[in-house]
């Protein structure tokens, strides 16, 4: 029973990191703009077949093709920007604008990937010799602790952007109060460009990662993604990476732990359980701030 606890402990942290950095382009995008990204998970899952392209073309691992995704996503989400942000800015209500719009994009997407991928599930190689490797009484998926470490990293240095350069506290500035920001002449457009740039690049790197935590692709797992994004922002609160990672952890062990004692399917709803908990409880999240926005 003890290792079975600890199994699902290692398992639902490795995993936590990896939700944390699902949600933190959300939060970031969210934040600045008050858009809604239901397409988050099929961004997600787009680099993730562009990186199975890669190495079925290239020969390059998971690892490697974030250095290809990435930038081709930060160009994508400056694009994305061009075409969609103004106007969205524009509406009355532009969560519910951008809520409808990325919807539609979310649906073109997996038509895209249905068209160009097929059905088939898909997969690429692990680039280790050893699958796993064992520490006490647990056995360490090599893919998922590599990846968990790469989010760390990624993490880190979206922290350490965010409250360490002049960019990253504008990025802060706008999510507390965006007309008081406009005031002190910030160009909030700029901004905006820009995170919408890093949002979609965070989901790059996710969608490489996520092939060395899991063994299938599928033309359906975005939109799963996209609810966790969701819980991850609630959990932790928005605005900060610390929150973002702290929201991916509580729901990663929730998840882990419920599997490791109930059927598999049942985990989710513990996990949405602890969610709807949070909302009533502390609707701003774990870290999360009371906004001043107005």
């Amino acid at each position: 029973m003890l290792d079975l606890i600890l199994m699902a402990l290692a398992s639902g942290i490795l995993m936590g990191v990896l939700y944390g950095l699902v949600g933190i382009g959300m939060n970031i995008l969210y934040g600045v703009m008050r858009v809604v990204n239901f397409a988050h998970g099929e961004f997600m899952m787009l680099g993730a077949y562009m990186a199975f392209s890669l190495h079925h073309m290239l020969n390059m691992n998971a690892i490697q093709s974030i250095v290809v995704v990435l930038p081709l996503f930060f160009a994508c989400g400056l694009l994305l920007f061009r075409l969609l942000g103004p106007r969205l800015q524009r509406s009355d209500d532009p969560e519910m604008a951008s809520f409808l719009t990325f919807f539609g994009i979310s649906l073109i997407i997996t038509s895209l990937i249905l068209l160009i991928w097929k059905a088939d599930p898909r997969s690429i190689p692990l680039p280790f010799e050893r699958v796993s490797f064992l520490i006490g009484p647990v056995f360490m998926p090599v893919g998922r602790m590599v990846s968990g470490a790469i989010c760390v990293v990624a993490i880190v240095l979206i922290s350490v952007f965010l409250y360490g350069t002049y960019t990253g506290k504008a990025i802060r500035a706008i999510i507390e109060n965006r007309e008081a920001v406009s005031i002190l002449g910030i160009d909030v457009q700029k901004i905006s460009a820009l995170v919408f740039g890093m949002g979609l690049s965070m989901v790059a790197i996710t969608g490489c990662l996520i092939t060395l935590a899991f063994p299938a692709l599928t033309p359906v797992m975005g939109q799963s993604y996209t609810l966790i994004a969701f819980a991850v922002i609630v959990l932790g609160g928005l605005g900060t990476p610390l929150g973002a990672l702290l929201g991916g952890m509580v729901y990663g062990l929730a998840e882990s732990l419920s599997s490791a004692f109930m059927p598999v399917a049942f985990s989710p709803v513990i996990a949405f359980l602890i969610l709807i908990l949070m909302v009533l409880v502390r609707p701003r999240g774990l870290l999360g701030k009371v906004s001043t926005r107005v």
